[in-house]
């Protein structure tokens, strides 16, 4: 038989949100017609599409291969009732997750545009460590990320969007020279996000240059706080200039240059494969804009 829209529209929202009774409360039907819908199109394919994983729902195979097909009859219908009604299209709800560095300085900025520009969107903003932000695409706990250095899955699009730079601070009573080596830290505490966040990879891939690893380190999952610790002479860290550059021009820390290289902070825009929507291509340019009107980011080719 021929699938029906509100089949394919049950396979989407369920595959997006990852559960039956979040999909049914978004397409405003109970769970249980939701589940006849799934069931009838899974008679339908002749296969399942879903499987349980937790207390939530994930694609089979066969679905995964399904979604990207279905995602654009369920974009091209929203766009139909928008000729027809005048409408715009219902893109529902859209789960972003930010660093907190993007959070403080481009977020405001971001719900503002996203807002003005798709009326009735519901939003959801999670922030955490790049690589927390990661598993949430993978585990559709998110639909997109804009995240630093992610380390990469093969159900994942990542989208460059330009390098954030990172600088070595401390207090001045450090004495600590510039450009400076790993030999210089010794017994000094370093102050960084926990493994595996790119903070951490980034600290400890530069101690290795020189054959050593940190000898004293202060995990702190806020670049935030960390920023703070350091502004209070507890340690130095490897931090977002755009973080901590009012603290460096008003003279509280210093920026130290390095003796050997620091692996980039590159920002990247992180969505499932399958889910490279119109819609989230719009939103990973509005957020690329805003990053670099915020000069969180420094241009590159995108």
């Amino acid at each position: 038989m021929r699938p029906t829209f509100v089949q394919l529209e049950a396979l989407f929202w369920t595959a997006r949100l990852g559960s039956l009774k979040e999909a049914a409360r978004h397409l405003r039907v109970s769970p249980p017609t939701l589940s006849l819908r799934i069931d009838q199109l899974e008679g339908d394919v002749g296969s399942k599409l879903f499987e349980r994983s937790g207390r939530g729902l994930v694609l089979t195979r066969k679905g995964e291969a399904l979604l990207p097909s279905v995602a654009v009859v369920v974009e091209e219908y929203g766009r139909v009732q928008q000729v027809m009604r005048g409408q715009r299209p219902d893109f529902g709800i859209l789960r972003v997750g930010t660093t907190e560095t993007f959070a403080q300085a481009c977020l405001s900025n971001f719900m503002h545009e996203i807002e003005r520009r798709y009326l009735g969107l519901e939003l959801e903003f999670v922030v955490r460590t790049s690589s927390d932000l990661e598993i949430g695409v993978l585990d559709r706990r998110l639909d997109i990320a804009f995240a630093i250095n992610p380390s990469g899955d093969p159900k994942l699009t990542l989208v460059p969007l330009g390098i954030q730079p990172a600088i070595w601070v401390a207090t001045p009573n450090f004495q600590l020279p510039s450009p400076l080596h790993p030999t210089h830290l010794s017994g000094i505490t370093i102050i960084t996000n926990p493994h595996p966040a790119p903070m951490w990879r980034q600290i400890t891939d530069w101690f290795r240059q020189a054959g050593l690893e940190p000898s004293r380190i202060c995990k702190c999952s806020s670049p935030t706080i960390a920023a703070q610790l350091v502004k209070a002479g507890l340690g130095v860290s490897l931090l977002p200039r755009l973080l901590v550059q009012n603290a460096v021009d008003d003279g509280q820390i210093t920026a130290l240059e390095t003796k050997l290289p620091v692996q980039p902070s590159r920002m990247f825009a992180a969505y499932r494969v399958a889910e490279g929507s119109g819609f989230i291509q719009e939103i990973v340019s509005l957020g690329h804009d805003i990053m670099l009107q915020a000069q969180l980011i420094e241009p590159s080719a995108y």
